[in-house]
């Protein structure tokens, strides 16, 4: 359980590194100020790649939680690395509702 521990800090560090160095140029160049929509997009991008690059699948994970059979997928990294491109928020809110034993 220690990975979505690990996923937490990815998902804090894509959400903060984007808006750091990135959002600067949408604020400061009128020109790129109609298109700040796409950080969102830029996100997105950096969280699936971080999660294709470490091998990131909190399905899987979840899978392993609940004794279920999930296979480590393509799949689960992609929907994992979105999750991340969210936000730390988002991902909490989604280990939290699915990975507490009732």
């Amino acid at each position: 359980m220690y990975v979505i521990g690990v996923i937490f800090l990815l998902a804090f560090l894509v959400e903060s590194l984007v808006e750091y160095l990135f959002s600067p140029f949408f604020e400061k160049l009128p020109a790129l100020q109609p298109h700040r929509w796409m950080l969102m997009y830029v996100a997105a991008g950096v969280g699936v790649g971080g999660c294709f690059f470490y091998g990131f699948d909190l399905l899987y994970l979840l899978g392993g939680y609940l004794d279920a059979e999930i296979q480590l997928s393509w799949l689960g990294m992609l929907l994992t690395g979105l999750a991340v491109g969210r936000g730390s928020n988002f991902v909490h809110d989604l280990v939290s509702r699915f990975f507490v034993k009732k």
